[in-house]
């Protein structure tokens, strides 16, 4: 598994996971050697724990083929894989094989919502058990009898990219102006009905490197500092610009989108909003055609994780800025082979700067997660609001 994914045929984006692995040695049934050509940082905190150490069937995967593979996951835990009825349901069966105490139900159905709104209605219908609560009806839903929820702080991080690639936000001053314009603040109030904090780093406020940004504050600097900084970048009062703005097509994104059109109109700027499904979302965000985008990217508790997605070798993958910087890369390729963590921390917070330094984009918050459930069930979450499916069980009540 781990030498499928850096091998150049696969282009695989979690390839920079393993960037120092060279291969892997089998040594008997259960133990296998990892062959390093230089120290790794995380291997133990964010590679062999998060996606890229998920090991699958070697022989699943060169009898069924990549594409049937991909629908047709193998696993070996408390459920199985049962049914994938695509753009609807994923089932999951007990498996009466698992080596410890079997599953508490003999199925899970996950159906795919991504709109909270539409969360919120099918667990009042009853048509869910556990949803996503939007946070404008959280107080009011999590009071009621029949339901359980809580607040969790979310280990992602979500924020305002810029396309530096083309024009006209190939253009710094022009990039400038609009960290000025768009207030995340107003974003935090509109859209997350001011339960979630606001990010200064792409980093919690306690990780390794943590760096934090200036606010970059309208009322520090003046609208004429920014009228002047459209000025340079050949916008005067703002006029002809007009910018694409590509977006989710769930209720959350489209406000956010309509909050930041709100702002850009402010100063003459035209913003058109393209709200879409991911398949195509994410096809634009690869090949770049749009100017702003709002994102949403998980992290892990090793940083090196979360910058790798903005290195040159990211671009047309996950680089939704579209960004390339020699000195971020090679920063980033040393913290990865050190187990220096001063040099590491010092490492990324030069990253950090780098990212401010070119007006890239605009942290917003860290987020939050907003589960809620029946009250006969007893779900079990990560510290970071995740749903653990396999360790449901019946509410003790």
């Amino acid at each position: 598994s781990f030498e499928r994914i850096i091998a150049e045929d696969a282009n695989s984006p979690e390839a920079q996971s393993f960037i120092n692995l060279e291969r892997v040695e089998v040594i008997n049934q259960y133990t296998v050697k990892l062959i390093l050509t230089q120290p790794m940082g995380r291997l133990f905190t964010s590679t062999l724990p998060f996606n890229a150490g998920l090991i699958v069937s070697k022989k699943a995967v060169e009898e069924m083929g990549r594409e049937k593979f991909a629908s047709n996951p193998i696993g070996t835990g408390p459920y199985v894989f049962e049914e994938w009825d695509v753009n609807n349901n994923i089932t999951l069966k007990r498996n009466d094989d698992y080596f410890e105490a079997g599953a508490e139900y003999g199925e899970i159905v996950f159906m795919p919502m991504s709109d909270p709104t539409s969360q919120e209605l099918a667990l009042q219908s009853g048509e869910i058990d556990i949803g996503q609560l939007t946070l404008d009806n959280f107080d009011q839903i999590s009071q009621m009898e029949k339901f359980e929820a809580e607040i969790y702080p979310d280990l992602a991080i979500q924020y305002v990219a810029f396309n530096t690639s083309k024009e006209p936000l190939n253009n710094k001053k022009l990039r400038e102006a609009l960290r000025y314009i768009i207030n995340p603040e107003e974003i935090l109030i509109g859209a997350f009905a001011g339960k979630a904090e606001r990010a200064n780093s792409i980093l919690l406020e306690d990780m390794t490197g943590y760096w934090q940004a200036p606010d970059f504050k309208l009322e520090d600097v003046g609208e004429d500092y920014v009228w002047n900084l459209l000025a340079e970048a050949g916008y005067p009062e703002g006029e002809g610009l007009e910018l694409e703005y590509v977006t989710d097509a769930n209720e959350e994104r489209r406000l956010i989108g309509a909050l930041i059109q709100d702002q850009l109109s402010r100063f003459n700027i035209d913003l058109n909003i393209e709200a879409l499904e991911v398949g195509p979302k994410i096809d634009r965000w690869q090949d770049g055609s749009y100017d702003i985008t709002y994102a949403r990217f998980t992290n892990t508790v090793d940083p090196g994780y979360n910058f790798q997605w903005n290195l040159s070798e990211q671009l047309g993958k996950w680089n939704l800025f579209h960004w390339s910087n020699k000195e971020y890369d090679n920063l980033w390729q040393e913290a990865e082979t050190t187990l220096d963590s001063n040099l590491r921390a010092e490492n990324y917070k030069k990253m950090q700067q780098l990212m401010n330094d070119d007006s890239i984009g605009i942290w917003v918050t860290h987020g939050v997660k907003t589960p809620a459930w029946i009250t006969e069930i007893e779900p079990v979450f990560s510290p970071d609001g995740v749903i653990l499916p396999w360790l449901i069980s019946n509410s003790e009540e």
